[in-house]
């Protein structure tokens, strides 16, 4: 892996789609703001600071999680792009990160104005060291989430059953964990459910980046980070599979 490899390949994946890169930014951005503005109409306003914690990993999670599966499974299986950027020296990993990279960078600007913006939708108050170590964590996030995209790319051969997947994974990934709402509203039973949900963890980091709690942060951290371990040992296991088997 070369990051001049992974440089080029995020480059031409940004140009060869530019022509709806504005649109798929506004649309992102869209949803969040409707969505905090309806929890603070009908939401338990105790919770407020719960939901904006909850909308960051919201954007944070499932944008680059849906992207990333999506996009790479068809790249690799259902088109031509693949074989044309791996023909032309660009390794798995090459393609991977670089696709990962423009997806992040491309994300990053929904999330440092969703943070604003929850300022003014909500009300709570966030200092300039708050909304750098929470944009800094959904980076983070966003990495960790693409990375679990991709081992689900990887892992399954057929396209189609990634799209389908990739479209009911992500509900009890937030409804099954503490994401919107403290832990301590879900039943007893649920609670270590939650603990095996890298959503929990996600949670977990940004809260403690928002009120700058380092036990929390590091807590979330270091969970993400067994989950990106596994994923790259996934979709590893499933690039060598691949090549053996065809």
């Amino acid at each position: 892996m070369r990051l001049s490899k992974t440089y080029t390949v995020a480059k031409y994946i940004i140009l060869s789609s530019r022509n709806w890169i504005y649109a798929v930014l506004a649309f992102t951005l869209m949803f969040p703001i409707l969505w905090l503005t309806l929890l603070k109409i009908v939401g338990n306003p105790q919770y407020m600071s719960y939901f904006v914690v909850g909308t960051v990993v919201n954007t944070s999670f499932l944008i680059p999680f849906l992207g990333t599966s999506q996009d790479l499974a068809y790249l690799r299986r259902g088109s031509a792009v693949y074989t044309l950027l791996f023909s032309n020296g660009a390794g798995h990993w090459d393609i991977a990160l670089g696709y990962i990279t423009q997806l992040i960078t491309l994300n990053l600007p929904s999330i440092a104005s969703l943070l604003i913006l929850s300022v003014l939708v909500i009300g709570v108050s966030y200092g300039v060291v708050q909304i750098l170590a929470t944009i800094a964590t959904a980076v983070f996030i966003s990495l960790s989430s693409a990375l679990l995209g991709y081992a689900l790319a990887m892992g399954i051969k057929n396209y189609r059953i990634v799209n389908q997947l990739a479209q009911i994974i992500p509900w009890p990934l937030l409804l099954l964990a503490p994401v919107y709402y403290p832990i301590t509203i879900l039943p007893p039973a649920l609670r270590y459910v939650s603990l095996a949900l890298p959503t929990t963890y996600m949670a977990l980091a940004i809260n403690g980046s928002l009120s700058l709690n380092q036990v929390e942060l590091i807590k979330g951290l270091l969970g993400l980070l067994v989950y990106s371990s596994a994923s790259i040992l996934i979709a590893r296991y499933a690039v060598i599979r691949g090549e053996v088997n065809g």
